[in-house]
């Protein structure tokens, strides 16, 4: 069926089996680029093999954080 996520302000539609390699070339995000987003427990980040609907709901929020040799999430 698919849903919609938004990444960086902008609504993307995935389908069931999109993984976040997949929709970080849709929404023209670095490569390198770890999504991040909010779970129950705080903040979570996908593996670019991750299916992106098996760990969010429609309508989530996912935000790219830069990868750096030296941090994790690049500079802050």
């Amino acid at each position: 069926m698919g849903q919609l996520v938004t990444v960086e302000n902008q609504e993307i539609p995935i389908e069931d089996d999109t993984t976040a390699a997949e929709l970080k070339e849709q929404a023209e995000l670095d490569e390198n680029a770890v999504l991040t987003y909010r779970g129950e427990d705080g903040f979570e980040s996908l593996n670019d093999d991750d299916v992106v609907a098996e760990h969010v709901d429609e309508g989530e929020q996912l935000n790219p954080q830069p990868l750096a040799e030296d941090n994790v999430f690049g500079d802050l």
